[in-house]
């Protein structure tokens, strides 16, 4: 899926757009969980979001790519099973996944308990702030 864009009012939070737009589009299929905020990089702020299946109960990821500018709000959406390149998915929530069967997802799940741990070890030892 590509970039969507949408005009939205400036006293809308980037992230309750996130919520609004992924339960307009997914909520006939998932409910819509939890939502991390990632750091903004090159303009875009990532977002994850857990979405659990409203048939089976099984709880996947979705990272939201954003960018807003002008009073324009741009969205992409991509799956954990596309392999996204956006690793700051906290442990907490990574562990707040079903288990996975796709090999692609996994390797993004593993990517990000890396970098939430290389993270946690740099605060430990002073060469990050928290």
């Amino acid at each position: 899926m590509g970039w969507v864009s949408t005009s939205i009012s400036s006293n809308i939070t980037t992230k309750k757009f996130v919520e609004y737009d992924a339960k307009r589009i997914l909520g006939h299929v998932y409910e819509v969980g939890k939502i991390v905020e990632g750091k903004t990089v090159f303009g875009q702020k990532a977002f994850y979001i857990s979405l659990k299946r409203i048939d089976s109960g099984y709880v996947s990821a979705m990272v939201v790519l954003t960018k807003r500018k002008n009073g324009t709000v741009f969205i992409k959406y991509i799956p954990e099973e596309e392999g996204p390149l956006y690793f700051e998915a906290p442990i907490s929530f990574i562990n707040s996944l079903s288990i996975t069967f796709s090999d692609t997802a996994h390797e993004w799940r593993m990517k990000c308990v890396e970098v939430a741990q290389k993270k946690n070890w740099n605060v430990l030892i002073g060469k990050e702030s928290a």
